[in-house]
């Protein structure tokens, strides 16, 4: 009885993991979603969205989109949400999640002492030094909202830190969401909530067909 549309299926994990991380009502609701991913297309969602409902004419739905910069479309049937930052990955781009990934700061005792103390030199080191490019080509800082953090920072970030640690690089963006784990609760931006919120609500619409 609802849809949900996403730039792509990374999106999807990473709402996923901060329901999880949160504990929040929509963790049951993104188990299992119908959900069509539309890149960063609007017009796609509402062309999708708007045929299924030819057959089911009391669907509801929520779109998602990275900030888009113009206007959405304004329906009474689906919801549309744009995050305030760049992308959705901007809201793990946080310097203390990715020290404590590097760290692992979390109780599955993956690195030992020495390990962790040169995984959190390493990732300080290469942090500093792409900042260092950004500042070299006149970017804004790598944690301004208006940075694309996932293929301006985070990729090359990760790639540069698996490399100086002589390991294949295991953090792609396809596993950007196991960076949830390292996000301390206080530092979960109240926007993560409210969509969590809007996906919660949009399933509480739903009227599922029973035949």
């Amino acid at each position: 009885g609802w849809i949900l549309y996403l730039e792509g299926s990374t999106g999807l994990a990473i709402l996923k993991a901060f329901s999880e991380r949160l504990n929040h009502p929509a963790l049951s609701d993104l188990k299992k979603p119908f959900v069509n991913y539309v890149s960063n297309q609007p017009t796609k969602a509402t062309d999708h969205f708007f045929g299924l409902r030819e057959a089911k004419n009391d669907l509801v739905g929520l779109a998602i989109f990275d900030r888009l910069d113009r206007d959405l479309p304004k329906q009474e049937q689906i919801t549309f949400h744009e995050w305030t930052r760049r992308e959705l990955e901007n809201y793990l781009c946080m310097e203390d999640v990715l020290i404590a990934y590097a760290t692992r700061n979390a109780d599955d005792n993956l690195f030992s002492l020495s390990e962790r103390e040169t995984g959190e030199r390493v990732m300080h080191e290469c942090i500093h030094k792409i900042s260092e490019a950004f500042r070299t080509l006149k970017k804004s800082d790598p944690w301004s909202p208006d940075v694309k953090a996932s293929d301006e920072f985070m990729d090359p970030l990760f790639e540069m830190f698996f490399e100086r640690l002589g390991l294949p690089n295991i953090m792609a963006k396809t596993n950007y969401h196991e960076l949830v784990q390292f996000v301390p609760i206080d530092k979960i931006d109240p926007e993560i909530i409210h969509v969590l919120d809007l996906i919660h609500e949009t399933a509480q619409k739903a009227k599922p067909r029973l035949d």
